[in-house]
């Protein structure tokens, strides 16, 4: 792989730190019973963390994906539970009422996707 440039070594810490904060934000949601508001938080950490991967296998200051395949190899990234969440309208599963118990295990796999995440992106930069 071609070493990192800076500012995307930067855009791709942002996007985990992100991530990052949805979990949190996500799992204090949880423990108040809004299992809709965490599961808003948890979609778009998701979606960042798989941009983070796409971008690692595909690095965009080499050659720019256009938008749809982008948007395509991010979904493609998805673990289990979203992909599947993926095919649907997203507008209507993100408005729909969620109970804090069935959040629960999209939480634990967004808590592990990011973490899976964060370490990709470390062990790359540790060969540049």
């Amino acid at each position: 792989m071609t070493p990192v440039p800076t500012r995307w070594r930067t855009t791709f810490e942002e996007q985990l730190a992100d991530a990052a904060r949805r979990v949190e934000s996500a799992g204090e949601q949880l423990a108040r019973g809004e299992g809709q508001r965490a599961l808003q938080d948890l979609y778009p950490a998701v979606v960042a963390a798989a941009t983070v991967r796409v971008w690692l296998e595909h690095p965009p200051w080499v050659r720019q994906l256009s938008t749809q395949e982008l948007q395509r190899k991010t979904r493609e990234a998805f673990p289990g539970l979203f992909s599947a969440m993926a095919s649907l309208d997203m507008k209507d599963v993100l408005n729909s009422p969620w109970t804090a118990d069935s959040v629960r295990p999209y939480l634990v796999e967004t808590q592990s996707f990011v973490r899976e995440s964060r370490e990709k992106l470390d062990a790359c930069l540790a060969q540049n």
